[in-house]
């Protein structure tokens, strides 16, 4: 079975990811198999269900130690009690892509998910040696502020998926190593890179190293990329640049404010067990101790995208080195 580098770790998989960095060496901090799992017990207690569309639905129980989720368009995962076992019943038909995309970016993070470290949803880079996160809903601009500051010198670090392993400071480190973007962005920093594939919401998987074509260490792991985290932007795009100042301004939250304001970026908040949520909002808190969250308004206009990465870069200034010319996205522009 082929290894795959995935949120600081090794993925031992009977699937295929084109996306994912496949490695050698290391051994597996989880496996995927493929099998015929029999129905979900009865007595499982159901954590989350929910709609994603006319057809289909998506369902997490936990029973045993074990949990599942379960897709009734695409299959089962079930994950064992420690976590390091993750099997795969696929439904008759179903689409590999989309699985692949629930392992990633779902299944994965209830098997990763362990004290100390926060996940969520957002992007960040590395400027001058500190990380910087851009958090926030779904096509707000985090992947395209991440990309823009990319282009200008900065280290891309990870998206859509943000692991900050609490301490003093907390630290960023890398999640999948592949980026997802829509068209808009897609056609201004990665025109000439064929995507990996292209999902049902319409945006495209590109691996990290189509854009940067990082070498890999002598062991075949992706470099990693950690960093003390300096601030936490949470995107708020504005279709209406003329109601801003300057092309973006940022307002920085109180640390009460800042706690509520995070919540809705836990990626696993939804799915973990009971009891959990005083663990979560303790960690929040522990970060925001450290770390300045602010709100950041973007004006939602390609044409001043420089002046936005003007200022953050004011901001959050790249090492010398990096000012002085590793371009990691230039030659895609």
């Amino acid at each position: 079975m082929p290894d795959y580098a995935i949120f600081g770790g090794t993925l031992r998989s009977e699937l295929e990811f084109p996306e994912l960095v496949a490695v050698h060496g290391p051994a597996p901090d989880w496996t995927l198999r493929v099998v015929a799992l029999p129905p979900d017990d009865e007595r499982a207690d159901v954590l989350h269900n929910a709609t994603l569309s006319a057809s289909c639905r998506v369902r997490v129980t936990r029973h045993a130690g074990r949990h599942r989720f379960i897709h009734s368009c695409t299959g089962t995962f079930e994950i064992s009690p420690d976590g390091r076992e993750i099997c795969f019943s696929p439904e008759p038909g179903a689409r590999l892509d989309v699985a692949r995309t629930d392992l990633i970016a779902r299944v994965l993070l209830l098997a990763a998910h362990r004290p100390g470290v926060a996940w969520m949803h957002g992007s960040a880079v590395v400027c001058g040696g500190r990380a910087i996160a851009f958090l926030g809903n779904s096509g707000v601009g985090k992947s395209s502020l991440a990309l823009a500051l990319a282009r200008a010198g900065a280290k891309h670090v990870c998206d859509d998926t943000l692991p900050i392993e609490l301490g003093t400071p907390p630290v960023v480190w890398p999640s999948d190593h592949t980026l997802r973007l829509n068209d808009d962005t897609k056609d201004l920093f990665a025109k000439s890179v064929d995507a990996v594939r292209r999902e049902a919401d319409g945006k495209f998987i590109l691996t990290h190293d189509m854009l940067t074509h990082e070498a890999t260490t002598d062991d075949g792991m992706p470099p990693a990329v950690r960093a003390p985290l300096d601030a936490i932007y949470l995107v708020v795009p504005e279709t209406n640049p003329t109601v801003l100042s300057r092309a973006v301004v940022r307002t920085r939250l109180s640390s009460s404010a800042s706690v509520p304001a995070l919540i809705p970026q836990v990626k696993v908040g939804p799915v973990l067990p009971r009891g959990s949520a005083a663990r979560v909002l303790n960690d929040l808190a522990t970060i925001v101790e450290s770390v300045p969250v602010y709100q950041l308004r973007v004006a939602r206009d390609w044409s001043m995208v420089d002046r936005v990465v003007s200022q953050l870069l004011q901001w959050h200034p790249l090492a010398a080195a990096e000012d002085a010319g590793e371009r990691v996205l230039a030659q895609l522009i």
